[in-house]
């Protein structure tokens, strides 16, 4: 087949060359409007983000402006919800997350504020203007070493400058570096001489040094200077408590809750006061608020904790315990609590372990030491037991049930010479002579320690309790009123002056210094020390009146309630005594054989035989070779009429312990005159048969 070329026919070519360009057209166009679209898109999009970012800015604002009102009011808590709706709205928004950083670090949360500053210097917020914030946030984190930097850095501005220097004072106060934090509150005063929060921290670091004088003068001025600080309120209401008890602290605490209600530190510090004076339901609605503005606050459960164990429900004490966690358990508090629950379980072993840890914590707390040595008897650990319990007999500071505890620890460990003296002072209640404990530093290293630091009273102190200990009367008395002179604001100092004088026999001097550690801290170790110096001066209504006044101040005192019962055993006012007795009871338990032994006397002084008995049976099982329990035991029964020949065998059994004991006689001769009458009407009975 052949093919012949033809040309295309002209006017179909043009005919595609139109659709072409027509398709070509069409793309144009198509670019076009997507070009228009798309910048049309762009635009709404920019106008619509600024139309929201004016309306996130105008809530921010709003939030803010709330947040600053609750601010005012003391309301953290709400203020730093604004705060959080505001950083919300606005993100990058500086002054909401500096405000933000600030309510935190007011409610001591330094990892909240940290990252509220950090986002504002990211924000574009010079980081100069925010180093004073910064190491604030940093030392509550617990990041001494960077907070110590920003806090030194020369970039603060001036204006800020104070509040470092304040914060920089907390730190060396917490680090013990006395001598910086007075350069650093110095500083700080230069600048701010009438801040009410700098004059609060001063009396802080003050009352840390011992200068109880100088702390009260501090807190006073802070209060002076600005009556609507409540963190000043806060340290008088702690101030007084220490100064004059827990009583006289509660106007202080209530002051400062009216101006913040809702701050939990405040709520913590009133309802743990509420809790020693012996209010426990007080104490249970305070941790029940705190819990309900924080969860995990681990001294409301503390509490609460407190509350069970005080019930008898030692083991709802060890759940609630546990529910705290274990940051709340690292507090004294909570270990003492738990300790004793473990006792009381029969957990002995782990409740000595728990009070290993806190004996090294608070090593003269003498509360601790006796519980660590039953623990450890409990457990054989006898040399342990007295390694606890021996210093305090020795001091003076041991009761009946410690002297009798080291007893048989001695007897265990096959030394019963020392146990028959430790028998002797359980079985004769009387004014012991109050001496220092022994102290865990050597005389020669607390003297190297007070040379090195010759003004300075936490190392003078142990160095002239080591002194008396030493039986240096001398030169502790030198050392003594030296540092009473350079210190006068120190309660201690006073009170160690008024210990070598009592040493050396000269109680009218000892009870004048007593009276000046008085003025300054009425603490339970001043009372004591006073009512045994007016008692052997033969001022019993001094020493009465002392007892009443700390109790008064302090009604869940231990030591005051058990001398006030005493006081009214003495005074034959049975039906006054027996509260506080009882009190005594449920709280320290069925041990201690003279509590009993006095128990059983009140209730026999008011005729209420049955009580009488059962209580000096109690005392009887857990001391039978004490004479004192064993003559209240006969007296009882015979007072009662009951049991004639068990009277009789315990008055003989006195008499051979306490020979020529009046009571135990007079007793004896009327046992015996019994027993004769009842021979007699026996014999006249059988006889008549």
């Amino acid at each position: 087949m052949n093919f012949r070329y033809r040309p295309p026919d002209r006017k179909k070519r043009e005919t595609r060359l139109e659709k072409l360009t027509r398709k070509l057209i069409a793309i144009r166009k198509t670019l076009l409007y997507s070009a228009a679209g798309l910048g049309l898109f762009l635009l709404l999009f920019a106008t619509g983000y600024m139309l929201l970012s004016e309306r996130g800015q105008t809530a921010a604002n709003s939030a803010y402006a709330r947040a600053q009102q609750y601010r005012q009011a003391h309301d953290l808590n709400a203020a730093r919800i604004e705060l959080l709706n505001a950083v919300k709205a606005s993100p990058q928004w500086s002054p909401a997350l500096i405000a933000q950083a600030e309510v935190a670090l007011e409610m001591f949360d330094g990892e909240t504020a940290k990252a509220a500053l950090e986002k504002a210097v990211r924000a574009g917020t010079k980081q100069a203007n925010l180093l004073h914030l910064l190491g604030h946030a940093l030392w509550l984190s617990g990041d001494d070493v960077r907070a110590q930097a920003m806090l030194t850095d020369k970039a603060i501005p001036t204006t800020n400058r104070a509040y470092a220097m304040r914060i920089l004072g907390q730190l060396y106060t917490g680090r013990g570096d006395y001598d910086a934090a007075r350069t650093a509150f110095d500083a700080a005063l230069k600048i701010a001489p009438d801040d009410s929060r700098l004059w609060t921290e001063i009396a802080r670091y003050r009352f840390a040094f011992a200068d109880q004088v100088g702390a009260a003068a501090a807190s006073d001025k802070a209060v002076a200077l600005n009556p609507g600080d409540y963190r000043a309120l806060e340290f008088r209401a702690q101030m007084v408590r220490s100064q004059f008890g827990l009583v006289a602290a509660l106007p202080w605490f209530e002051r400062a809750l009216a101006i913040n209600p809702d701050d939990i530190a405040l709520l913590e510090e009133y309802a743990v006061t509420l809790g020693e004076i012996g209010r426990n339901r007080d104490m249970l609605a305070g941790a029940r608020r705190i819990l309900a503005l924080n969860s995990k606050n681990g001294r409301a459960y503390y509490m609460q904790a407190v509350i069970a164990a005080r019930a008898g429900n030692f083991e709802l004490a060890q759940r609630i315990l546990n529910l705290a966690g274990p940051a709340a358990n690292g507090l004294p508090g909570a270990m003492l609590v738990s300790a004793i629950a473990e006792y009381e379980l029969g957990n002995f072993h782990k409740s000595a372990e728990t009070l290993e840890r806190l004996s090294a914590m608070q090593p003269e707390n003498l509360r601790i030491r006796r519980l660590l040595a039953r623990a450890k008897q409990r457990v054989g650990e006898n040399q342990d037991a007295l390694d606890n319990i021996e210093p305090l007999v020795v001091s003076g500071e041991a009761g009946s049930y410690d002297a009798l505890l080291a007893a048989r620890s001695f007897e265990a460990e096959g030394d019963r010479q020392k146990a028959a003296a430790g028998l002797s002072a359980a079985s004769q209640p009387a004014i012991r002579k109050i001496r220092p404990l022994p102290q865990a530093r050597s005389l020669s290293a607390a003297a190297a320690g007070a040379y090195r630091n010759p003004n300075d009273a936490r190392y003078v102190v142990p160095y002239i309790r080591a002194l008396l200990l030493a039986g240096d009367m001398a030169l502790a008395i030198e050392q003594a009123k030296r540092l009473q002179k350079l210190s006068p604001g120190v309660a201690d100092a006073h009170m160690l002056v008024g210990d070598v004088e009592a040493a050396r026999g000269d109680y009218p001097a000892a009870t004048a210094s007593y009276q000046r550690a008085r003025a300054i801290e009425f603490s339970e170790a001043v009372m004591l020390r006073l009512v045994d110096s007016y008692r052997r001066q033969g001022q019993f209504a001094a020493a009465n009146s002392i007892i009443q006044t700390y109790l008064y101040l302090n009604p869940n005192n231990l030591s005051a309630q058990r001398l006030t019962a005493y006081l009214f055993l003495d005074q034959k006012r049975w039906a006054e005594s027996i509260p506080l007795l009882e009190r005594l009871r449920k709280r320290i338990g069925y041990n201690d054989s003279i509590l009993s032994a006095n128990l059983a006397r009140a209730y026999s002084g008011v005729g209420r035989h049955d009580d009488a008995i059962f209580n000096a049976k109690a005392g009887y099982r857990v001391d039978p070779a004490n004479p004192m329990v064993t003559l209240i035991y006969a007296q009882t029964l015979q007072k009662a009429g009951r049991q004639p020949k068990a009277v009789l065998e315990l008055f003989e059994k006195a008499n051979a312990m306490i020979p020529g004991n009046p009571d135990v006689a007079k007793g004896l001769s009327l046992a015996r005159a019994a027993q004769r009458a009842a021979q007699k009407s026996a014999k006249s009975i059988r006889s008549s048969k």
